[in-house]
């Protein structure tokens, strides 16, 4: 793509979040008595938008996105109490990470204008191959629902490529730390930068892209990689994949290309929804939270999905404890692995067989859960196309 239309996506709340972060980074420096917002922030990156010539809307009864920002007093952020040296760490890591969000932006305001709008399938190849090379996990394709995107926001194309890239476990395993926080944030830092190098890709070869941001989006990301089939959405609302488990995080780019091979065009079913049974009788994530965040029984949110956690009480928590990933490290997916978990799993009826470790505490319910075909009739199946309606397919035991 040509050079930008000399937008700043960043504006004035970018410039105070970075001053921000310069104080609050580097040692000697008074902190600020206010929080910046992130919200703030991403709303002006979100700003972009505006130079879009027409914009795919959300459905009327889209939820908005959730919010970042912590009504904390800033001596309470985790990020507040690290040494010099951690300050460094995340120095390193944040501020390119903000570069390269500024520059994927930036493709926006580009007046390019693409010359195809279809894709061979060798083209679809070297596109993944280079995803890979840069560090991509997997790699997905979805045409956007409406209800995934979030209310008062809008995307600029309905077709759109998922990606994904692996966190190291070790790190993970000692959450909440700095250790933890840290290789999160690594994690965006290589979603953005993905992100931008495939956007170049494509548009050097005439086709439109523009990448998503990988904090925050303007879609729900764990919602359009199970319908690219890349995995199902656990109970702590995370997606769950082959070999990587709910040890990854997600990032999009829009694309103008109309024949992406997603599930829908090729006739596939995602072969991944048995998850959602073994989550229905493990919640592991549901009992080892801190802060009791995550349901015990997913909860209709009114826009055809559910809902799993307590946004607020997980937003909070995280806030005041560096690198919170206590149900993504717990989570058998991301410790025996999803293969040794499917193949000990006997179904909805015998439950797993295999032996989840568990730290004592006392039970979170005192009745049994629901059958399963009380929350599977409350869902909206047209959402997961491919998937049989248990009407008429038959509940399960």
């Amino acid at each position: 793509m040509g050079p930008g239309s000399g937008l700043a996506p960043l504006g004035s709340r970018g410039i105070a979040m970075i001053q921000h972060l310069a104080r609050l980074l580097l040692p000697g420096r008074r902190r600020e008595p206010r929080n910046p917002s992130l919200d703030g922030l991403l709303a002006e990156v979100d700003s972009h938008l505006a130079n879009v010539d027409a914009l795919i809307t959300p459905a009327p009864e889209s939820l908005p996105r959730t919010p970042f920002d912590a009504d904390l007093p800033a001596e309470e952020l985790s990020l507040a109490n690290v040494t010099a040296r951690q300050r460094l760490q995340v120095a390193r890591v944040a501020l390119p990470l903000m570069a390269d969000r500024r520059r994927g932006a930036r493709l926006y305001g580009d007046r390019f204008r693409p010359t195809k709008s279809e894709a061979s399938p060798a083209f679809i190849a070297a596109l993944e191959a280079l995803a890979r090379r840069l560090g991509a996990k997997d790699v997905g394709y979805v045409t956007v629902p409406r209800t995934a995107i979030f209310r008062d926001k809008g995307i600029p194309a309905e077709h759109a490529i998922i990606f994904s890239v692996e966190m190291d476990r070790a790190p993970l395993d000692g959450a909440p730390s700095f250790a933890c926080q840290l290789e999160v944030m690594r994690g965006y830092r290589r979603m953005a930068r993905i992100a931008w190098k495939l956007a170049r890709f494509l548009g050097r070869h005439g086709y439109a892209a523009y990448p998503g941001t990988a904090l925050g989006g303007l879609a729900d990301y764990p919602h359009l990689a199970e319908l690219a089939g890349m995995g199902a959405i656990g109970y702590h609302g995370l997606l769950i994949a082959p070999d990587e488990g709910a040890r990854l995080r997600l990032n999009t780019l829009y694309t103008n290309i109309t024949n992406l091979p997603t599930p829908a065009r090729l006739g596939q079913r995602n072969e991944h929804l048995w998850v959602r049974d073994f989550c229905a009788m493990c919640r592991k994530c549901v009992r080892d939270c801190p802060v009791d965040a995550i349901f015990a029984t997913p909860r209709a949110r009114g826009d055809g999905g559910m809902q799993t956690i307590d946004h607020a009480a997980c937003r909070d928590y995280f806030a005041r404890h560096p690198g919170c990933a206590i149900c993504l490290a717990i989570c058998p997916f991301s410790r025996a692995g999803y293969a040794r978990n499917q193949a000990h799993f006997k179904g909805n009826s015998a439950g797993p067989s295999l032996d989840i470790p568990v730290r004592a505490a006392p039970p979170m319910v005192a009745e049994a859960p629901p059958p399963l075909w009380a929350l599977c009739e409350s869902l909206d199946w047209s959402r997961w196309p491919g998937v049989g309606d248990p009407a008429a397919t038959g509940r399960a035991a």
